[in-house]
């Protein structure tokens, strides 16, 4: 029996299911943890969905978004299996989830991804490195579990593609991602209202914080690496939060000639000296940023990456641009 077909009589024979996905979430993660969780519900399995960042506000237009809870500390029943959903390793939720982990109260461990560096540290994994988006493979989970896929389903799968393709765009939209949403669309998934709801609902305080990191916008002298900043007093500048930085690294990346752009976001001020950096990572064409990552603890796909680096903002740019330079010069 392969290990696919386990985990279909695995999900079929267990009744109490976690769900879960990384922190800091997206529309893979969100989409395709309520995808998986509404087609549990369908099959009438008890449920607890779960990510410790709650879901982001532009995302909370996902049909069953409200089910989704942000603590696991008041969970007393142990469960049959947990399925952690577009994430590398089980330590990306988050601290509790490792401690429900380690005194067994989990159950079997499945993970479903498709990102290159996933570390395979589950009972299980469902890992297709080739897949647009985690979507697609709970897509296929789901119809082979005989589920009907109902419009919430739909909304919920086609925003994975639609978030982790770029809307199409990017170098991982393949003939499959266009497959799989047409089908959605016939499931009744609407393009224009989710397109919208992603892209076209903008706040003024997440424009204020766009504004102030295109300030610190800075290209290599070679005119292939654009970074921008985000630190804590621009937060508190704009009334935003870290949900709201969400895309923003793609816009240097959009600057004719850059193969890779980098966002430098401060998530913790340590001491005057001294912050703990959320590096995000793009690249257009033959750079391999998972490959940066990767050296910093950090990982993801060959086109979007990320990783946590601690020092002054100076001492992190220079750690990072000089892997960049060793790797690619």
């Amino acid at each position: 029996m392969s290990e696919h077909r386990g985990i279909v009589e695995l999900i079929r024979n267990s009744q109490k299911f976690l769900v879960a996905s990384h922190e800091n979430p997206d529309a893979d993660a969100i989409g395709s943890m309520l995808a998986m969780g509404l087609a549990l519900f369908l099959m009438d399995k008890d449920v607890y969905l779960y990510n410790k960042d709650g879901v982001p506000k532009v995302l909370s237009f996902l049909p069953g978004s409200d089910l989704i809870k942000s603590s696991i500390d008041k969970v007393t029943n142990d469960f049959d299996c947990t399925l952690i959903v577009d994430c590398t390793d089980p330590s990306r939720v988050g601290v509790d989830i490792l401690s429900l982990i380690d005194s067994g109260r989990c159950g079997k461990v499945v993970i479903i991804d498709h990102h290159k560096t996933n570390k395979i540290s589950s009972d299980s994994c469902l890992l297709n490195p080739d897949s647009p988006s985690t979507g697609i493979i709970i897509y296929s989970l789901i119809k082979e579990l005989h589920v009907n896929i109902d419009t919430g389903i739909a909304i919920n799968l086609y925003a994975t593609i639609l978030g982790d393709t770029g809307s199409f765009r990017y170098s991982n939209t393949s003939p499959e991602a266009f497959r799989v949403a047409a089908e959605l669309v016939e499931h009744g998934a609407n393009p224009s209202e989710i397109s919208q709801a992603l892209y076209e609902s903008e706040t003024e305080e997440r424009l204020r914080l766009i504004s102030l990191a295109l300030s610190t916008l800075e290209i290599s002298k070679d005119g292939r690496i654009a970074s921008v900043v985000l630190n804590k007093e621009m937060y508190s500048m704009t009334g935003t939060t870290r949900e709201d930085t969400d895309g923003i690294v793609n816009l240097p990346r959009s600057i004719k000639g850059i193969e890779v752009a980098i966002l430098f976001n401060e998530l913790e001020r340590i001491n005057v000296n001294e912050s703990r950096w959320k590096i995000s990572l793009r690249s257009k064409g033959y750079v391999d940023v998972s490959r940066v990552a990767e050296l910093f603890c950090g990982g993801g796909h060959e086109r979007a990456a990320g990783c946590t680096i601690k020092g002054s903002l100076n001492e992190v740019k220079q750690k990072l641009f000089s892997v960049l330079n060793k790797i690619y010069t």
